[in-house]
């Protein structure tokens, strides 16, 4: 039977309101408790900017690493600069510039700190939650938290023995395989989780010199979580991952050979091993939290930056990056105040080991950079009445750092210290709805930029900002919608950008900046029915220079690199009691700026996602589709010479089995 257009609708409509005319059970979004402020409280009342995903939505939204939540996240963005596990987030406007070492962004995963733009390229597996925190955080998260957190949280085993095994295949030979189980060893007093994935996929970036592709793609991760419960006011948990990554070049290339290249055999090997120890205890109203955690990435590369057979430019690299951290707190929750303090201590050991091969000569770096922080903080909410609530917080950091490069016998120091207080006031107008206004001070520490030529500054001076914030958190129709709201202004002194020299190839890293970040956010999410949901997300930002000179020009007035002026994404779902499941995303980000200049760019694109499938108890199987329409959005013109490719359409099935 042919069935013309008309007809096609009619069908659609009738499927669509077959899903009213059925629904016999509470049509309500679930409540989620987030630990945003180092306490569990729910999420609609913490006078913050956030966007959570639980396990669910990371499982509906098929997230698999901190770059898929990007997307999903207003006026968040994670630019993938081509590989080595160097994704730089960007959150209100605000990035780490390349060769920078302080973050604008920090990542906490159990605890563990991710600094700079290593870690970010986590593999999401057995997650519990992931919070994403907009606007400065630093009164109790500290240095690197300028712009925001990003807050994973792994789920907790116990007494329930349960497990799920996932299969993934797709085009390019992708092949993927996760385990995670929970188990008790004794009942009400340890337990374990343990989970794994293993991730393989052809390039798609032709090597026109070797005659294969130049980009593959593999890495193995694996997690174990040991929780100890001796009593009932004692919790002790081990969580140890690695991740290890067997991976191909760059994805780049010139903007005149799309797609292709010609360099020499490019690998990366990087290696991250990190630990956490978690320790509890309750005592009244009184809870006493102990983290020790640690870092360690060994990376690892060969890679050819003329793109040639020739070999004119390339670099060896073989460096190791490790961090230890301690984190003592004790917060008292009564009806009236909730007290936190803390204090924190940070300890980085890092060896830079690189050679860069130009023309015929070697240029070794071999360069030791340590560094150590104190962070004293405390936080404070007190509910005035039933609606009206004052929440403020103060913390002071010091920070120091030193860099010693053997080769270019050169031996820097830097001392830094900051001030962030934080005052918030909430008042829940009626209902579930609750509104704010926040005043914040963030910072960046100082820092150095070894590259700077002889003559001009290898350090740079802290970076500070105000934030001025206002939002509010409405739940309308017996929890069926949720609609979030924020806007923010940031006044930005001292930036922290690089500076150009005149007649020279060179930089350097300065405070020569001034800059403005002001925007909006929006989060909706709308339980039609028992078998739709429907989303909306949305960031509007405008980061621009109110003062930027530098010996090759004036820059006030440009848009901040890697800034872009929006992102949005526009979902629904449909999942039905029989099983049957379908979703289809739309995402999209404005124009970004590569350079200072406002020369260089990625255009403005929009990626379409889809899954469909059939879910039952046990297993789940889907197709999905990611970029189904093949979006071509490349980065043109990064360092002012290459082309970073985007990544083509995927389509693939997934099958779960769950026991």
């Amino acid at each position: 039977m042919k069935i013309n257009r008309k007809n096609a609708l009619i069908l659609s409509i009738l499927f669509f309101m077959s899903g009213i005319a059925y629904s016999d059970e509470p049509l309500v979004l679930d409540e989620i408790r987030v630990t945003a402020q180092k306490k569990e409280e729910k999420a609609q009342e913490v006078p913050i900017s956030i966007s959570i995903f639980d396990q669910y939505s990371i499982a509906d939204k098929d997230i698999k690493s901190i770059e898929d939540l990007a997307p999903y996240t207003p006026n968040m963005l994670l630019n993938d600069n081509g590989g080595r596990g160097s994704l730089s987030p960007t959150i209100r406007g605000l990035h780490t510039e390349s060769g920078s070492l302080s973050p604008s962004v920090v990542m906490f995963v159990d605890g563990i700190p991710a600094l700079g733009t290593t870690g970010f390229d986590l593999p999401l597996i057995d997650i519990e939650r992931v919070e994403v925190l907009r606007g400065p955080q630093g009164t109790i998260y500290g240095k690197g938290a300028e712009a925001g957190v990003i807050n994973v949280i792994t789920k907790k085993p116990g007494n329930t023995v349960d497990g799920k095994v996932m299969i993934e295949l797709g085009n390019d030979n992708k092949r993927e395989y996760n385990l995670s189980i929970h188990s008790p060893i004794l009942k009400d007093k340890l337990s374990i989780g343990v989970s794994g994935r293993h991730y393989e996929k052809d390039g798609f970036i032709e090597n026109l010199n070797r005659g294969a592709y130049s980009d593959d793609r593999e890495y193995n991760y694996g997690k174990i979580n040991l929780r100890f419960t001796p009593t009932d006011t004692l919790d002790i948990s081990l969580i140890s991952s690695a991740l290890k990554h067997d991976d191909g070049g760059l994805t780049w290339g010139f903007e005149n050979a799309p797609r292709t290249n010609e360099s020499n055999e490019e690998y990366i090997k990087t290696k991250t091993l990190s630990n956490a120890l978690k320790i509890k205890y309750e005592k009244g109203n009184y809870n006493f939290e102990s983290i020790t955690t640690q870092m360690r990435t060994d990376d690892i590369a060969w890679l050819d930056y003329d793109y040639t057979s020739s070999v004119d430019y390339e670099m060896q690299l073989d460096s190791e990056l490790s961090n230890l951290s301690q984190e003592f707190r004790i917060s008292r929750n009564t009806d009236r105040l909730d007290c936190l303090v803390g204090v924190n201590l940070y300890k980085d050991n890092s060896t830079l080991d690189y050679i860069m091969y130009m023309y015929g000569y070697e240029y070794p770096t071999y360069a030791e950079v340590d560094g150590e922080s104190l962070g004293v903080f405390a936080n404070a909410t007190y509910r005035i009445t039933e609606k009206l609530s004052l929440e403020s917080g103060i913390r002071y950091d010091n920070n120091d750092n030193q860099y010693k490069n053997v080769d270019a016998n050169l031996d820097l120091e830097s001392t830094s210290s900051a001030v962030s207080p934080k005052v918030s006031l909430s008042y829940k107008v009626k209902g579930s709805s609750m509104v704010y206004a926040t005043i914040a001070r963030g910072y960046r520490p100082a820092g150095f930029y070894a590259y700077s030529p002889d003559g001009y500054s290898k350090s740079y001076g802290k970076e500070t900002l105000w934030s001025y914030e206002a939002g509010s958190k409405h739940v309308f129709w017996n929890n069926r919608l949720i609609l979030n709201t924020a806007v923010y202004y940031m006044d930005i002194d001292d930036m922290q950008v690089t500076s150009s020299i005149a007649n020279s190839s060179y930089t350097y890293m300065s405070n020569a900046a001034q800059a403005t970040s002001k925007g909006l956010e929006c989060e909706l999410t709308y339980r039609f029915n028992r078998n739709w949901e429907f989303f909306l997300s949305a960031g509007y930002n405008d980061t621009t220079f109110d003062h930027y000179v530098d010996d090759t020009g004036d820059y006030s007035g440009n848009t901040n690199p890697y800034a872009p002026n929006y992102n949005y994404n526009l979902g629904a779902q449909y999942r039905t009691q029989s099983g049957y499941y379908a979703r289809i995303d739309l995402n999209g980000y404005s124009k970004m700026f590569l350079d200072k200049e406002n020369v260089n760019k990625r255009d403005a694109y929009n990626l379409v996602n889809l899954k469909i499938g059939f879910e039952t108890e046990r297993y789940d199987i889907y197709l999905y589709g990611k970029n189904i329409l093949d979006e071509v959005y490349d980065s043109v013109g990064y360092s002012n010479t290459y082309t970073i490719y985007s990544p083509p359409m995927e389509i693939g099935v997934q099958l779960a089995l769950r026991f």
